[in-house]
């Protein structure tokens, strides 16, 4: 039994699908099952029941699943150690960033990187939070930096830090002259706000449906400079976190209130693909990842009520 075949054996149970797998190593379909179909053979049975919906774990391959997962980590931790004994660390780390966290944090991320382990080449994935999850099932990318809305992390996913939601206007706006702003003062006011299918939209709608209140968004813009700009013209407000705009509102181009009562729930998480085991060079990216954030979490630029 190799492990190679575990491996697989592992990426479909998280997936459900041998198409997925086999898009996300670039091989077919047919390849996948004959591997499967192999490795059913070795244990002695059918590892899964093939339905209409996918690949789904028979009672057997609910059985192998614990210790197949244990075997890879055995072995990956042999190979972790060989490595650490024997070579530099090497290799290419692709990382799904959503464009208003790269420009904050890649170009700290790039030098402690660099500074560190000088032969891991990084890949840097700009995208919206749908697109960066597509790229983690799909095995595109290796780590990600998302948003997360509401209590609770979900599963392969760590929290970085709290991220506030600030209403955004002109400077000089009455409206954002204090330290906060309670939700349902966005009642009517004129919005800048991503398109649907956004999270943070959704988070918006469904909360301002509960308080009975009335959003207006006059203008959909996906891109936080454009949003940013266009509060900064006076036509409309937005909703951006404070260390986006930081700069700007320091420098008397916007301001910016803090939303409670209710606040935005949204965190900053870090999610590691579930197509295969982490590489040590990812794994090292992770951590200095982290550390990054973390000093920046720290910072007066991070969030608003560090600052009022």
């Amino acid at each position: 039994m190799e492990t190679h075949a575990l491996r697989l054996f592992l990426a479909i149970a998280a997936q459900g699908s041998l198409t997925k797998v086999a898009t996300a190593l670039d091989t077919t379909q047919s390849a996948v099952s004959r591997q499967i179909v192999q490795l059913e053979a070795e244990c002695g049975g059918r590892l899964f029941h093939r339905t209409g919906r996918g690949m789904m774990l028979s009672d057997l391959g609910q059985a192998l699943l614990p210790r197949a997962q244990k075997v890879v980590e055995e072995v990956d931790g042999m190979i972790g150690l060989v490595q650490n004994l024997t070579e530099t660390l090497t290799g290419e780390v692709r990382l799904g960033l959503l464009p208003v966290v790269a420009s904050v944090i890649a170009s700290d991320l790039f030098k402690e990187v660099r500074a560190r382990f000088p032969n891991v080449n990084l890949g840097l994935f700009e995208g919206y939070s749908g697109q960066i999850n597509e790229w983690l099932d799909e095995g595109k990318i290796d780590l990600a930096v998302n948003f997360h809305y509401g209590p609770g992390v979900p599963k392969n996913q760590d929290m970085l830090s709290k991220v506030d939601a600030c209403l955004i206007s002109a400077y000089g706006d009455k409206l954002t002259r204090g330290k906060s702003v309670a939700f349902d003062q966005l009642d009517g006011i004129p919005l800048a706000l991503p398109s649907s299918p956004s999270p943070l939209r959704m988070v918006l709608e469904q909360t301002a449906k509960k308080r009975r209140i009335r959003l207006n968004p006059v203008i959909e813009a996906n891109s936080i400079p454009v949003q940013a700009e266009l509060a900064a013209t006076g036509g409309c407000y937005t909703i951006i976190p404070y260390f986006a705009v930081e700069s700007k509102v320091r420098n008397g181009l916007l301001q910016a209130s803090l939303i409670c009562d209710p606040p935005i729930e949204r965190g900053l998480t870090l999610a590691t693909t579930t197509q295969r085991p982490m590489s040590r060079a990812a794994r090292e990216v992770g951590r200095i990842l982290r550390h990054v954030v973390e000093q920046l979490r720290d910072s007066d630029a991070w969030r608003l009520a560090k600052v009022r």
